[in-house]
């Protein structure tokens, strides 16, 4: 029987979207990484863990009590400083703590019960639902390490704002003011800590992680050191992702709409900003349309002449910023890189991870692919959250 996963809600009518006017805040007397408040919102003992922790048996590795924090902090949204929340988990009977980092993977931007109980700073030990702070983040922290896990802009205190979603650049700015935040909040609680960084994502998330990984090196190695990344099924290869939709045109999407919100994220977030009928042949008007695709084929919804200028090349600006968004090649990790995918995810194709693997080999990293034989997008979440336990801890 599937579980429910991220990337499984049914869409809702788009009469539950209405959101009331709030009044716009500024924060110009803050940095960004600043924490604005923070609520302890719950402890849960190992055993708890362990119990919860369906999918796989977390008794090897959760061995702490763990004590989670709602984090409010400052981050920067289209060149602006807003607020933004997360959740911090702190395993108990620690001096030192070396952090880890765990961003989730797709949910959809609506203020509803099951997308809000899958949100890491609305986690209050919930037994049944939260799929990823459960089987991944809890086990993780129980393990020694303290963890943040980023709701990410568009999300509980930022739901007023559109969700960067896929889009990289803008979706990091979230990340690392996270981490900032997280590692202020550290010392604030008396632990030892140091800029050491781990990295973990699902899906979405670990695109997030990946790319975090390169971001960090290149613009905030001064601040931070990357010890070593963790992605399961990332779309790595933007550039071939993307591709193979345009390519495919007429074939049918189970997973279109995930899809077409990349898109019109990609051309909202980055220089492009695009008016959005350029790009769609149906009316998008904001994040929530380009979801709400009328057809599963890629013909029945993209403007015709950008299909054609995208399949031939032609329109460089759109190839050049989805090349820009990927991650799978032309840089040199210095942190440790591990890669997981079933060879059969129909949702975020194997071949993303195949490209990093060779991508990243040939640039001078240190790469670790972890392939699942018949595994889908979903099928190995379990294999993923205790190697990925296994690999960081024999690092810390």
């Amino acid at each position: 029987m599937m579980k429910c996963r991220p990337l499984y809600f049914l869409l809702i009518s788009a009469t539950l979207l209405a959101q009331g006017c709030t009044k716009e805040e500024t924060y110009s007397g803050y940095s960004r990484g600043d924490i604005l408040s923070y609520e302890q919102a719950g402890t849960i003992t190992a055993s708890t863990i362990i119990q919860q922790c369906e999918e796989f048996d977390a008794s090897s590795v959760a061995q702490h009590n763990v004590t989670y924090y709602s984090i409010d902090y400052i981050t920067e949204y289209m060149g602006e400083l807003v607020k933004t929340r997360g959740l911090v988990m702190i395993p108990g009977g620690m001096d030192s703590l070396a952090l880890a980092v765990y961003t989730h993977g797709t949910l959809f931007p609506l203020n509803i019960a099951p997308i809000n109980n899958n949100l890491p700073s609305n986690y209050r030990g919930d037994g049944s639902q939260f799929i990823e702070v459960r089987n991944i983040a809890l086990p993780l922290a129980s393990s020694g390490f303290a963890v943040f896990l980023p709701d990410y802009i568009g999300f509980t205190n930022s739901s007023d704002k559109e969700h960067p979603y896929v889009y990289y650049p803008e979706l990091f700015n979230s990340i690392l003011d996270g981490i900032r935040a997280a590692n202020h909040f550290i010392e604030d609680q008396q632990y030892t800590g140091d800029n050491r960084v781990f990295l973990a994502g699902w899906s979405q998330g670990a695109g997030a992680a990946i790319s975090a990984h390169k971001l960090i090196e290149q613009h905030h190695s001064s601040e931070f050191t990357v010890v070593a990344s963790s992605g399961l099924a990332g779309p790595y290869n933007f550039t071939q992702f993307m591709g193979f939709v345009f390519e495919h045109k007429d074939s049918s999407f189970q997973y279109l709409n995930i899809y077409s919100w990349g898109l019109y994220a990609l051309n909202k977030f980055s220089q492009l900003k695009r008016p959005t009928d350029q790009l769609f042949s149906y009316p998008v008007y904001d994040q929530m349309s380009s979801i709400l695709v009328p057809s599963k084929t890629p013909q029945n919804i993209m403007n015709q002449y950008f299909l054609q200028r995208i399949v031939s090349g032609e329109d460089t600006e759109m190839v050049n910023v989805i090349a820009e968004n990927s991650f799978h090649e032309g840089w040199q990790p210095q942190g440790k890189i591990f890669l997981h995918h079933g060879d059969n995810d129909q949702i975020v194709p194997y071949f993303n991870s195949l490209d990093a693997e060779a991508g990243l080999t040939a640039a001078g990293g240190d790469v670790t692919l972890y392939t699942y034989p018949g595994g889908e997008h979903d099928t190995d979440v379990g294999n993923y959250a205790l190697q990925t336990i296994l690999d960081f801890t024999l690092l810390k």
